[in-house]
């Protein structure tokens, strides 16, 4: 079954979506970001995807905030955006997290070697955000030069079983998925792939119903109203 799991992006305490990862064009759509996770909440997700856009960038942290949340809402939270020790990590997990993503992080094999052993292998997710196949890090400000499928595959061999990919390029434009790589790499993948960046109609969902893909995390599409999270949810069975 491929799950739907709604995005609740934070910069500067508020709930937010970028296009294209531009925190310079950040628009608002809840002023508390805990009313958003509650309604996703009550529109039946099963988990949240939170993401600190500030610390992603170095330019702050929402900590607080996220731990408000996790304490506040009664599903699964997913935490990523500047998780780049094990100390930040753990921190989020004590705080009640079920997953935490490693970004940036996810580039020192090390790190993510002794996450797996610290918190088990289902409770750390990879998020190998490319741009047209080449990863992207640092809050996507700079690239790594090194293959998104290949990444993953060498990730694998450490003991990753989740991962998330974004295509940095479709992110919050509503012009749809990069749906042809993005497959491709799932399907090259042994461990569970979450798709995310561009998926704006039912039918970009609908594509993913025969794929791999272990699920899609939406964002700007939900919050402009483009369909609904039941809706999402219908597309992909």
């Amino acid at each position: 079954m491929i799950e739907v799991i709604p995005a609740v992006d934070i910069s500067r305490g508020k709930c937010v979506r970028l296009t294209k990862g531009r925190i310079e064009e950040a628009k608002v759509y809840f002023e508390d970001p805990l009313e958003a996770a509650m309604k996703w909440e009550g529109e039946g997700a099963s988990w949240i995807h939170i993401i600190d856009l500030d610390a992603a960038i170095g330019i702050g942290s929402n900590a607080d905030q996220i731990k408000r949340i996790i304490k506040n809402v009664g599903v699964k939270v997913e935490v990523g955006g500047g998780i780049r020790s094990l100390e930040t990590a753990g921190d989020y997990i004590r705080a009640g997290a079920g997953r935490i993503i490693f970004g940036t992080g996810a580039l020192d094999a090390n790190l993510m070697r002794a996450g797996i052993r610290e918190f088990g292998a289902d409770s750390v997710m990879a998020a190998v955000d490319h741009l047209a196949g080449r990863v992207a890090v640092k809050g996507w400000k700079e690239m790594a030069g090194i293959d998104a499928t290949l990444l993953c595959r060498r990730l694998e061999e450490v003991g990753v079983k989740i991962f998330m990919m974004t295509a940095i390029d479709r992110d919050g434009t509503m012009k749809g998925p990069n749906i042809e790589y993005s497959l491709r790499a799932a399907s090259e993948i042994k461990g569970k792939v979450y798709l995310a960046g561009g998926f704006s109609t039912l039918y970009d969902l609908a594509m993913l119903r025969e794929s791999r893909a272990a699920g899609v995390i939406v964002g700007k599409a939900l919050y402009e109203g483009a369909f609904t999270l039941k809706e999402a949810m219908g597309a992909v069975i």
